[in-house]
């Protein structure tokens, strides 16, 4: 046994000592592991969603468009449409295209649409400078930021046959987006599909009068029996007039082409001789096949003495009707061109009087004559 310590008072505070050191250490011991407590990141301006909606496209979170839609639902103020859809315009354009299409064709698919209070107008270039839908908006927007995009989702408007409005801007886009014979054939197919589609031809709005022009870019001869039809239709003159135009184009872009269908058909203007006879005084005598193919229709027994009358006030018809086309533009001749057409005109006129085959014709080619010799002589004086 150890002898008791000598100061009782100093061996209890040892021994509390020790018992303090001993729960220290088995406190330490038996301790939780630390965990680290996450701080939080500052606040940004830039929501995720935007973020994720720019590295991948096809997820818009932050598409802007549902909301736009929704506002113009409910502004009844034309003006104020305008300003928005013009202050959207520039928001998509300061998106990448491919972002800018991807919210573009989410909303499409979401089939919403809100009117605008406007017009179908055609601007420079064949874009639109007004539109009376949301859609028809969109549609153009698209064509303008991602035309392969548009071209490629033209596909999609083109299956059915829901406006003619938007039909319009995806044949347009469709043109502008997919140059391939493919994209080519296709455009013409719905084309025709769109023209002869008879609920829309009863009732055309702007888009579908306005489409017209496709038939003219695409050219050729294939369309012209469909617009020669229409161009009978005397309870349509919307619709009459639009073809009229349109064969008028067609005539003044490939007036070899043209006149030669139009001629070998002569029921294909029965009732519109007149217009007609203004379409071959188009042809240009300077040219050789367009020569004959004149000359063959004024000795044509089919030709009444009125249309050849009424050719005759026209030769050369120089009437151009300018306006901004979704498509094409109306290219005139400048007044150089103009005076030396003329005087060829006036030269082959004199050629036909001096010809006995045109013997019959007479009273009128001598009218042309004396019309065009004025022109003549009034542009030598001048000079």
């Amino acid at each position: 046994m150890s002898p008791a310590p000598n100061n009782p008072a100093r061996f209890f505070w040892i021994c509390l000592s020790l018992s303090v050191l001993l729960a220290l250490a088995a406190w330490w011991w038996l301790r939780p592991s630390a965990v680290p407590v996450a701080r939080t990141a500052p606040m940004t301006n830039a929501a995720p969603a935007i973020s994720q909606a720019t590295t991948n496209p096809s997820r818009v979170a932050a598409n802007p468009l549902p909301v736009a839609s929704k506002t113009l639902l409910i502004t009844k103020d034309a003006a104020a449409s305008r300003q928005r859809l013009a202050e959207l315009s520039q928001r998509l354009a300061t998106l990448p295209p491919k972002e800018a299409a991807a919210a573009i064709r989410q909303f499409l698919d979401s089939k919403a649409d809100a009117p605008t209070g406007q017009g179908f107008k055609i601007g420079a270039n064949g874009a639109l400078s007004s539109a009376p839908t949301f859609r028809v908006f969109l549609l153009d927007q698209l064509g303008r930021l991602d035309p392969a995009a548009a071209a490629d989702y033209s596909k999609v408007i083109l299956s059915s046959m829901d406006s003619p409005d938007e039909w319009a801007v995806a044949l347009r886009n469709l043109a502008w987006g997919d140059t391939s014979d493919e994209g080519r054939a296709l455009l013409e197919q719905k084309t025709s599909e769109m023209l002869q589609y008879e609920p829309w031809q009863q009732n055309p709005s702007a888009g579908f009068l306005e489409a017209f022009d496709v038939a003219v870019y695409l050219g050729g001869t294939s369309l012209i029996p469909t617009l020669t039809d229409f161009v009978q239709q005397q309870d349509n003159p919307a619709v009459a007039h639009a073809s009229y135009l349109a064969l008028d184009r067609l005539v003044i872009n490939n007036p070899t082409a043209a006149l030669a269908a139009l001629l070998a058909d002569t029921g294909l203007m029965q009732g519109r001789e007149a217009t007609r006879a203004n379409y071959f005084a188009r042809a240009d005598v300077g040219n050789p096949q367009q020569r004959q193919i004149l000359e063959n229709y004024l000795l044509n027994p089919q030709i009444s003495p009125a249309e050849i009358n009424t050719f005759a006030g026209l030769f050369p018809n120089a009437n151009y009707m300018i306006s901004p086309n979704l498509l094409t533009q109306t290219q005139t001749p400048n007044h150089d061109a103009l005076v030396s057409r003329d005087a060829a005109s006036l030269n082959v006129v004199q050629q036909w009087l001096a010809d006995p085959r045109f013997a019959q014709l007479r009273p009128s080619l001598e009218k042309t004559e004396a019309r065009l010799a004025g022109y003549v002589q009034q542009e030598n004086q001048g000079q």
